[in-house]
């Protein structure tokens, strides 16, 4: 019997197969995909903390601030001295797996998890590889699977209650300033989230998110602004909002499976890995104390939400604000005229964190009250 399967070899199940390997745990990870990273469906965007995790030379580039443009074609530009990386997310998800095979991790691509079952005495995934039916028993399985989880349709029948759905071009436009991401705000641009452009060396990766909308339409007006050829199309659904229960008898969900995704920005790889961190601490005590309940089970997520849980529920009020915001273009502009005063700049550059945004929001609310009241009254 295996101590641990994880399914799914993302970021947040490599890392915590990596984690556990390197524990001495006999880990089964399972991937469904012939290769490690395909089909890429992000923006590669991370902070310096994502590198300080993990060993890799997927970094293509450095930047160090955003042009955030509002429908009025004004912009606001804010930067700091502390870059942001932009990699090659298939790279970036081969090195973190590599990390767990160097350490043990028993890795199977082209294997397909069909089936997830517990009991009391152990857990079960059936699985096709290479297309032949298998299945192994576990202590414990890690649903690392993504927003449409099989781990999670089989074990826990919850659904992240908000779902972005993207779409994100490789474009061969080369963008002049290779040091600043831009951002785009309003109707034309998305609905309930924001468009982008991310210099990525020789090309340019343009996309867009919507909230119970079609994300195409609105990237053929962000496009315009670039207008060259396309390389590449890619893009997925991102949950926005964490499951209320990310565990169960002899399961827990990590990631994307989870809902655990920066709501502000849709990111994933930084709190992916954060709660497969805390899955492989959280398994560990478990299968030291021979106890798989339910309740046992529960340390996972009182470990992942007391390091991020926080962040996360805040960022999702703002979240919620915001995208009701994002098809008012009067009040888009008027917050442009608030936010674009040297001051308010200046305490943006000094806070600004990507991981962790919900410190500059309260911040800049508690210095300019008039900022909530102006937003409120929008709404």
């Amino acid at each position: 019997m295996r101590d641990v399967i994880i399914v799914g070899a993302g970021p947040a199940g490599s890392y915590a197969a990596y984690l556990l390997s390197k524990k001495g745990f006999d880990v089964l990870q399972l991937e469904e995909h012939r290769e490690i990273g395909k089909p890429v469906e992000c923006t590669g965007l991370v902070s310096k903390r994502v590198f300080s995790m993990v060993r890799s030379r997927s970094m293509i580039n450095k930047v160090h601030g955003a042009n955030v443009y509002f429908p009025n074609n004004k912009y606001i530009h804010v930067s700091k001295n502390e870059e942001t990386i932009v990699m090659y997310r298939d790279q970036f998800d081969k090195d973190v797996a590599a990390m767990a095979i160097e350490n043990g991790t028993d890795l199977r691509i082209n294997a397909r998890a069909i089936d997830a079952s517990v009991n009391d005495d152990f857990a079960s995934v059936k699985f096709r590889e290479n297309g032949k039916i298998q299945e192994e028993k576990t202590k414990i399985i890690i649903g690392a699977d993504g927003v449409n989880s099989t781990v999670r349709r089989l074990l826990s029948n919850e659904r992240p209650s908000r779902i972005i759905s993207t779409y994100q071009v490789d474009s061969s436009y080369k963008m002049d300033d290779q040091d600043d991401v831009n951002v785009y705000l309003g109707s034309s641009s998305s609905r309930g989230f924001f468009g982008w452009a991310v210099p990525s060396g020789d090309i340019t990766r343009i996309g867009v998110g919507a909230d119970h909308d079609t994300a195409i339409k609105y990237f053929k007006n962000i496009n315009k602004n670039f207008n060259d050829k396309i390389l590449g199309i890619n893009g997925s659904p991102i949950p926005i909002r964490y499951l209320k229960k990310t565990y169960g008898k002899r399961y827990m969900l990590v990631g994307d499976a989870a809902g655990i995704v920066k709501p502000l920005s849709g990111g994933g790889i930084y709190t992916g890995m954060i709660s497969g961190k805390n899955a492989a601490i959280a398994a560990e005590s478990i299968i030291d104390r021979e106890d798989f309940s339910e309740k046992s089970m529960s340390l996972y997520q009182k470990l992942w939400r007391s390091e991020i849980g926080r962040e996360l529920y805040i960022d999702s009020k703002i979240q919620d604000v915001f995208s009701r915001l994002t098809v008012n273009d009067r009040a888009l502009n008027r917050l442009y005229d608030i936010l674009s005063s040297g001051p308010i700049i200046k305490q943006i550059n000094r806070l600004g964190d990507i991981d962790y945004p919900s410190k500059i929001a309260i911040s800049i609310l508690l210095r300019r009250p008039q900022i909530f009241r102006y937003i409120v009254g929008s709404l």
